[in-house]
Parts: C-alpha cells; sequence; structure tokens
C-alpha cells in the first residue's frame, strides 16, 4: 500500500461530513487510510431526543422507544450505536474496520495533550511516514474539534521533520465562516463518480434507522443540513 494517511475526528460524522471526498480519493489512490476516532460523543443531544426528550428537527416528532422498539440508550449504548455508523461510513469509503482505531476520550473533555498523545500512539502503532489530517484548529466552535486541530499543529510544531505532512478539514457548518480569511484554503472537488458514490453512501450511513439492530440514524438526528449539504455537492473544504 501507498503511504499511511491518519484521519483524525473527534467524532463519528465529522470525518464523512468534513473528509469523505478525500478520504475516498486516498483509497482510490492505493494508500493505507486510517481513522483515529477520539471520542465517541456519547453526550450528544441526540441521546435525549433518542429516548423521547422533545422533537428532533429531522424526524420531526418526539420518539417513543416502546413503540418503535428500543430500550431507551443509555450514554455507553449510544456511543456504541454512533460507532457502528462511523464503521458503516468508513466502508462505504472503502476503509475496513481494522483500520478504524479509537482513543478513548471524553466526549466535550478532549484535550490537546491527550490527543497529541493518542494520534502519536495510533501513528506508532501504523508505522512509517504517517501523513495527518485532522478538524480545523480555527475554524470551528466545538472544543473537541479545536482540540485535535490543535493537537496535530503542536505535534508540527514539536517534531516538523516527523510531522512534516499536515491538513486540516472544515466542517460543512464553516464552509462561509469569516474565519477562513485566517488561512490558506482550497477546495478538495471529487475526481470522478466512484469517489463521489462513495462519498454520498458514507452520508447515508449515518441516515440508517434500525432499532431493533441498534442503529438509530444519530447523524442525521444531529446535523441532517450539512449531510444534506454535502450529499447534493461532495466536496471538501481544506487548510494547512
Amino acid at each position: 500500500m501507498g503511504r499511511p494517511a491518519l484521519f483524525v475526528t473527534a467524532h463519528a460524522d465529522d470525518e464523512t461530513l468534513a473528509a469523505g471526498v478525500v478520504l475516498a480519493e486516498h483509497v482510490a489512490a492505493g494508500r493505507d487510510v486510517h481513522i483515529l476516532l477520539l471520542s465517541r460523543g456519547e453526550k450528544s443531544v441526540v441521546l435525549e431526543g433518542l429516548n423521547g426528550g422533545g422533537t428532533m428537527g429531522w424526524w420531526g416528532v418526539p420518539h417513543n422507544p416502546a413503540v418503535e422498539g428500543y430500550q431507551p440508550l443509555t450514554e455507553q449504548s449510544f456511543g456504541e450505536a454512533r460507532l457502528r455508523e462511523l464503521v458503516a461510513a468508513a466502508g462505504a469509503l472503502g476503509i475496513p474496520q481494522e483500520r478504524i482505531h479509537e482513543a478513548g476520550l471524553p466526549n466535550e473533555g478532549v484535550t490537546i495533550a491527550a490527543a497529541k498523545a493518542a494520534i502519536v500512539a495510533c501513528a506508532d502503532q501504523i508505522g512509517g511516514d504517517v501523513g495527518l489530517w485532522a478538524p480545523s484548529h480555527t475554524v470551528d466552535n466545538h472544543v473537541d474539534h479545536l482540540a485535535a486541530g490543535r493537537a496535530v499543529r503542536e505535534l508540527g510544531t514539536d517534531d516538523p521533520v516527523r510531522w512534516w505532512d499536515r491538513r486540516y478539514y472544515v466542517l460543512p457548518m464553516y464552509w462561509q465562516d469569516a474565519r477562513l480569511s485566517q488561512v490558506q484554503w482550497w477546495w478538495d472537488y471529487s475526481s470522478g463518480p466512484a469517489v463521489t458514490a462513495r462519498a454520498r453512501n458514507a452520508c447515508r450511513a449515518y441516515g440508517s434507522w434500525q432499532p431493533r439492530s441498534g442503529v438509530y440514524a444519530c447523524g442525521h438526528h444531529s446535523v441532517y443540513a450539512a449531510f444534506r449539504t454535502v450529499e447534493a455537492d461532495p466536496k471538501c473544504l481544506v487548510h494547512k
């Protein structure tokens, strides 16, 4: 396989929304592609919604677990469901489950130091000259995303020889953000129908509703508008 690439994602769905095309392109180029999931995102507001606490915008009506065929979710079972979606989306992009790694960091508690340690440990396990991709260290508002991006940026400062190849991806909800003026960014477009199909199929993995199989469309419940944007026009906004 080609030179390894490690995509760091704070939560399941970030990788598909912000880097689906890039991931599919790397796979098509024959590269050794890995995903490092820092947190399972078990504290998302979607958990309360799935348990019947209010109406989620994408679903349109309150959930009723007893009627819909599932037990109310705990943080653990919700995190497991989110991981299933990531595994399915990665498979649609061409990345097997054995190349998905977990850091086990707390949702909304990812620190720069912990993310750096997890990235180094994962890269050591992969071996070779590993290229790094991470959420933007500037164009984002979520603390976990920013910590992941800043961890990669600090690694580059600490050891610019080892971590010479670093890129950052921007989530669709920030594609019009004024902070883009602070970075050197560009669009990464799909190279062809197969890559486009893979990126769209990965989005659809986050919209699968099969509660009796432990699949709850967590991604679409959370940020459906972002998925709709990517499905309509698969591309990625990235910066150095």
